[in-house]
C-alpha cells in the first residue's frame, strides 16, 4: 500500500514539474518592454564607459534623481559614484527610467575646435582684403 502512495505521489509531482516546464521557458524566451528598456540602458552605459570621464545624471522609476559617474558595469547593475559624498551606489538597470551624459568637456572642445577654424579662416580672409 505504501509503495503504490509512493508511486502515485511520484507521479504526480512528475506531471507537474513536466507541464510547468514550457511555460517557464516560454515566458524566458519572449522580452518584455522592461526588459528591452533595461538592455538599452545597460547598452547606453556600456558605450559611455567608466571613470570620472563617464559623468551623468539618472532618472529612476520613482522620479528620483542622483548624478556621478559611472564605476563598474555589471550584468544586472552598474556603480555611481558621487565624488562629492564619496559614496558608491549600484543602480540595477531595470530601475532607470533616463540616463544622461553630463560630461561636457567633448562638447566644449568640438566648440572650441570650431571657433578656432573659423578664426583662422577669419584672419585669413582679412589678409587677402588688404592684400
Amino acid at each position: 500500500m505504501l509503495a503504490k502512495l509512493l508511486s502515485l505521489a511520484l507521479a504526480s509531482l512528475l506531471t507537474i514539474t513536466i507541464s510547468l516546464v514550457p511555460v517557464s521557458a516560454q515566458t524566458q524566451s519572449q522580452p518584455t518592454a522592461d526588459s528591452a528598456h533595461a538592455d538599452q540602458v545597460k547598452a547606453k552605459v556600456t558605450r559611455l564607459g567608466t571613470g570620472k570621464q563617464a559623468r551623468v545624471s539618472v532618472r529612476f522609476r520613482d522620479s528620483s534623481k542622483l548624478k556621478g559617474y559611472i564605476g563598474e558595469i555589471g550584468t544586472t547593475h552598474f556603480t555611481l559614484i558621487d565624488p562629492s559624498r564619496g559614496t558608491v551606489t549600484p543602480i540595477p538597470y531595470d530601475q532607470v527610467q533616463a540616463i544622461k551624459n553630463t560630461n561636457h568637456s567633448a562638447v566644449t572642445a568640438a566648440l572650441l575646435g570650431a571657433g578656432t577654424i573659423v578664426g583662422v579662416m577669419l584672419l585669413v580672409v582679412l589678409s587677402l582684403r588688404g592684400s
